[in-house]
């Protein structure tokens, strides 16, 4: 990486900042509409996903694998920049790796890398005020190698833990048509804060790296899933106040660091009467929020209908034809199954739920 002055970086910081995304239109919302308190810092971190973002931030440096001690076997690579290693207090990879090795993890702890930069780096790498960063599409932590408290009380473990947060909801699957994970956080930690209704209601903004940068679920899940791991940590909570961490919701999140989320199939059997005017019905639990799929076979039923929650009846699909219902804060489905004729028959109802 060529040298350059320290002046230059931060103006070249400064104009990476406040350029948004190709495309995004980002204007202020109105005051008062939220229950968003006034951030203690401009931003936690930033997030990148792709390799035009990540073309942005310097080669990775040297690296090396160190255990995480947690009894798995697992390592992770740790290198710090060269400026780093000449004037940062804390650049102590096996550490860093130590630590790492605390936080609930499973197998993607394996992919990560962590780079160590000097302060005066993490601006021009990360953005400018943000206290570090996280590359999804190279799966690297971008953090300083120096161990000073930040404004709003947070330390440095507890930053690392924020980011892991990131890596994590990286690498876990979510239902359609919420993917991915990294910006609405994972599927029941999202289920359980209402993440679907509170985008549709305008209160979320799944992935928002901008303005709205505190009333994305993404990055209140890693602010989460630092206090998961530093339950007493007097660190201001700058998300919006519907998605501060309780005991439920960190539950929620435990399960799907260590059983990660997999859409479920059921089969449903029925028969229909003879009487025209008859049809079945048939509820059960939908606990998680994202697309339930439901397709009809028997020669005995031609129709089908459902409807989530209390929410309006969908339009009715035909025998062989699929049902998309997208379940969104709504904790049950009814199907309904109807016939055409006087015969009646068995039927068989397929469902995929999240």
């Amino acid at each position: 990486m060529s040298k350059r002055p320290v002046g230059a970086l931060a103006g070249i910081a400064m104009i990476l900042l406040l350029a948004p995304p190709a495309g995004a239109v980002e204007l202020p919302a109105p005051r008062g509409v939220f229950d968003v308190p006034r951030p203690a810092v401009p931003a936690r971190d930033f997030v990148f996903t792709g390799p035009a973002a990540s073309a942005r931030i310097s080669a990775i440096p040297p690296t090396k694998r160190y255990p995480i001690r947690d009894g798995s076997g697992a390592t992770i690579a740790v290198g710090a920049t060269a400026a780093c290693q000449a004037i940062c207090n804390a650049a102590d990879p096996g550490a860093i790796a130590d630590f790492i090795g605390t936080l609930p993890h499973g197998r993607e702890v394996g992919v990560l890398t962590i780079q160590l930069d000097a302060r005066w780096q993490i601006g021009y790498h990360c953005g400018y005020g943000a206290q570090a960063c996280y590359d999804g599409w190279t799966d690297r932590i971008i953090l300083s190698g120096d161990d000073d408290p930040q404004v709003d009380g947070a330390s440095r473990e507890f930053i690392l833990a924020h980011e892991y947060g990131h890596h994590l909801a990286g690498h876990r699957p979510a239902p359609a048509p919420f993917t991915p994970a990294i910006d609405w956080g994972t599927p029941r930690w999202a289920s359980y804060e209402n993440v679907c209704q509170g985008q549709r209601a305008g209160r979320f903004f799944p992935g928002n790296q901008g303005w709205r940068y505190h009333r994305n679920p993404g990055e209140a899940f890693a602010e989460a899933f630092a206090f998961n791991r530093f339950s007493d940590a007097d660190v201001y909570w700058a998300w919006t106040l519907t998605l501060k961490p309780n005991a439920k919701s960190l539950a929620a999140m435990r399960r799907d660091v260590y059983r990660p989320w997999s859409q479920r199939s059921f089969t449903i059997h029925g028969r229909l009467p003879r009487d025209r005017d008859r049809a079945v019905k048939r509820i059960f639990r939908t606990p998680l929020d994202g697309r339930a799929i439901l397709r009809l076979r028997g020669p005995g039923a031609t129709q089908l209908s459902a409807r989530a929650g209390g929410g309006p009846k969908l339009r009715d699909v035909s025998r062989g034809r699929p049902l998309r219902v997208t379940i969104c804060d709504q904790r049950s489905l009814r199907a309904v199954v109807k016939r055409r004729g006087r015969r009646g028959g068995s039927f068989t109802l397929a469902v995929e739920r999240p």
